[in-house]
């Protein structure tokens, strides 16, 4: 029998997360660094069982029973992904085991055993912040389970009077500290379950206290709205985060000790299976560890400072330094404080008419939507075209939504049925009687805090035929107008898709002719059934293909007469890999593009993204050299085998091409990479 081609995505992508994970168990990681590869992997994990896992339960309770590109129906799936799931969950625990003994070392003691030198502090804790707001409920036929809310931590709690053993349950309040730090000799994280445990006699001071063991549910969080008969999307979005914590129970977090019977009749209350059942005998929630990794900044990654191009002068006239020279920059190597500044000069500077941009994910307290309200506020046009679906961000774009709107901005929400997910920003400025359009096209969101740990690209330009592009795509955006063939931006659902079908066809036709054939692909994922049989026919035409993707990659490598001629690497480092940079050789004219979409039909055919090629030889060889250092990188790279991925650790010539790019950001633009 062949071997399939196709990897299912959701047991691709907790290989990605297994790659994570095992950041954590690298030593050339600082120590606290670690823990928080851990913290990383279990908020992935989180949303991984709300959505994906979730979305597969939704499916099955549909009666969907069509085979994904693997051959797998969704029952199938769930039993593969239970088994990984479980798998990696034990793994996680082992390793959390062994950095808790190296942190002990170091005099950093994570949810330790409460010995009586801590009894007055755990005391008044108890007293002033968890016996106040807790609200223990004793089971009956009055009081039956309550609801247990998505990610809620809770202690069942088994209590005897008179002879009769009652059972009772603590759910641990949203607001309550989960971990308390206590400087003695050594610095304690005391977490909230700990202490409770140890004063449940004073919970329930008439009974006896037998037991208690900690639990949390995980619930399908997935967000599915009809748009077309939604009225009003804004509406809809904020009625939805209502109901959101509702969702059917995914998976069921416990300790060991909790008794078979008690976890039957929770199974048969709350409608889990045991495959859903996760037994956690180290710390349950480990997201929450992410407020010890700050602990001590001798065991964290040194600190850098992000700079400006090497051609920028950060106090002169931001329009006239575009108009001599493009600017691209790479995050988090250089300041992505550039363009926060670039919005704030438009704001102020009364030569600028309009300001329009795309919103995806902003931070809270963003500058550059500050300096949109003031924009308007000095007369500027203001139009913003918000994605209220962006998930887990949705209640923050409605409350950005509400206030550009209170402000004066004008504020759309895209296009019903399709996510909007380019990243794109026009300054018009009126210059000696004529309009310039200044257009910023970004693989990465407007957000200063996450420009600070994911890579992305930045490129911003005055060039008239882009300028008049971006305005085309915000009036297809805002007006409805269909996509035009414009002269550089190609969008998707309509133009991505095609435009690199065609791109791979050139290079399957080059290598045919006998002439050479490449293909260098860096995304976040690949999964387009399209795109991957594209992929796959140009591999067996002879087309050498590189694909480095950082997550999701459907597509096996290296069979025989099918992929031998594809290579996959995934890299795994200190920032977040994100940019989507595709390279083809194109008969020698080695042309290059970025784009904000993934190999993933939702975004090919279900998104508003952008496709743009770089024409200037600056642009090209910073791409260029980005890529060739992706392909260098011995320290930090992933190859895959088979359907799983082996860590490659060079001896000679080490590059971690992340750390490289800290001490040599400038290299980007003077590098001669041989692509």
């Amino acid at each position: 029998m062949s071997v399939s081609p196709y990897i299912n995505r959701e047991l691709s992508w907790l290989e990605f997360n297994r790659r994570v994970m095992m950041e954590a168990v690298d030593s050339s990681v600082p120590l606290l660094e670690r823990l928080k590869f851990l913290a990383i992997f279990s908020s992935n994990l989180d949303e991984f069982f709300m959505i994906r896992v979730g979305g597969l339960r939704d499916q099955i309770e549909a009666g969907y029973t069509k085979l994904d590109a693997s051959g797998s129906t969704p029952e199938e799936q769930l039993e593969h992904i239970s088994a990984k799931a479980h798998e990696l969950t034990s793994l996680r625990q082992e390793i959390f085991g062994g950095l808790k003994k190296d942190l002990e070392k170091e005099g950093i003691m994570i949810a330790p055993t409460l010995t009586a030198n801590l009894d007055d502090i755990t005391e008044a804790i108890f007293n002033e912040e968890i016996y106040p707001v807790i609200s223990p409920v004793t089971l009956s036929s009055n009081n039956p389970m309550p609801f247990i809310h998505n990610l809620r931590l809770c202690l069942y709690v088994l209590i005897k009077k008179e002879g009769v053993v009652h059972h009772s349950i603590i759910i641990l309040p949203e607001n309550l500290r989960r971990i308390f730090r206590v400087k003695l000799d050594k610095t304690y994280f005391l977490f909230t379950e700990d202490i409770l445990t140890k004063y449940l006699n004073i919970v329930y001071p008439d009974y006896e206290v037998l037991d208690s063991y900690l639990l949390r549910v995980t619930r399908n969080a997935d967000l599915t709205l009809d748009e077309e008969e939604s009225d009003d999307l804004l509406i809809s979005i904020q009625n939805f985060l209502k109901s959101r914590k509702k969702g059917g129970i995914c998976r069921v977090e416990t300790d060991s000790r909790l008794p078979q019977e008690i976890l039957d009749h929770m199974a048969a209350h709350l409608h889990f299976s045991h495959n859903d059942v996760y037994i956690i005998d180290e710390i349950i929630d480990m997201t929450s560890l992410f407020s010890v990794t700050g602990e001590r900044p001798d065991l964290c990654y040194p600190p850098f400072k992000p700079v400006l191009p090497e051609h920028i002068d950060g106090t002169a006239n931001i329009f006239e330094q575009i108009k001599k020279q493009d600017i691209i920059m790479y995050r988090p190597f250089h300041d992505f404080g550039l363009v926060s500044r670039m919005v704030a000069a438009a704001a102020a500077d009364p030569d600028v008419m309009a300001i329009k941009m795309t919103l995806y994910r902003a931070n809270k307290n963003s500058t550059i939507l500050e300096s949109l309200i003031k924009a308007v506020k000095n007369g500027k046009h203001v139009s913003v075209v918000i994605e209220l679906k962006a998930r887990f961000d949705e209640e923050r774009n409605v409350d950005w939504a509400n206030m550009l709107e209170e402000a004066g901005c004008i504020v759309t929400y895209g296009i019903a049925g399709l996510k909007i997910h380019a990243k794109n920003l026009m300054i018009v400025r009126r210059e000696s009687g004529h309009v310039v359009r200044y257009s910023h096209m970004s693989t990465g969101n407007f957000n200063e805090f996450t420009a600070g740990i994911y890579t992305d690209i930045d490129y911003i330009t005055a060039d008239d035929d882009v300028g008049k592009d971006s305005a085309a795509m915000f009036n297809f955006l805002m007006g409805y107008t269909d996509i035009g063939t414009w002269n550089r931006f190609y969008l998707a659902p309509k133009y991505i898709k095609p435009k690199v079908m065609e791109l791979i066809d050139e290079e399957i036709a080059f290598a045919k002719a006998g002439k050479e054939a490449r293909m260098i692909v860096k995304v976040n994922a690949i999964i387009d059934r399209t795109l991957m049989d594209k992929l796959i026919e140009a591999s067996c035409a002879g087309v050498k293909i590189e694909l480095i993707v950082r997550g999701i990659c459907g597509i096996m490598a290296g069979i025989k007469g099918v992929t031998e001629n594809i290579r996959v690497r995934s890299i795994v480092g200190r920032f977040l890999e994100h940019p989507r940079i595709i390279y083809f050789h194109a008969g020698g004219k080695k042309r290059v593009f970025f784009s904000t979409a993934d190999w993933m039909e939702r975004n090919m055919d279900r998104r508003v993204e952008l496709f743009f090629e770089v024409t200037k030889k600056e642009g090209r060889n910073f791409l260029f050299n980005i890529l060739d250092l992706n392909m260098r990188d011995n320290q930090k790279v992933w190859m895959q085998k088979g359907s799983e991925y082996v860590k490659v650790k060079g001896t000679k010539d080490k590059l971690n091409y992340q750390d490289y790019l800290i001490e040599n950001n400038d290299k980007l633009y003077s590098l001669k990479a041989k692509l």
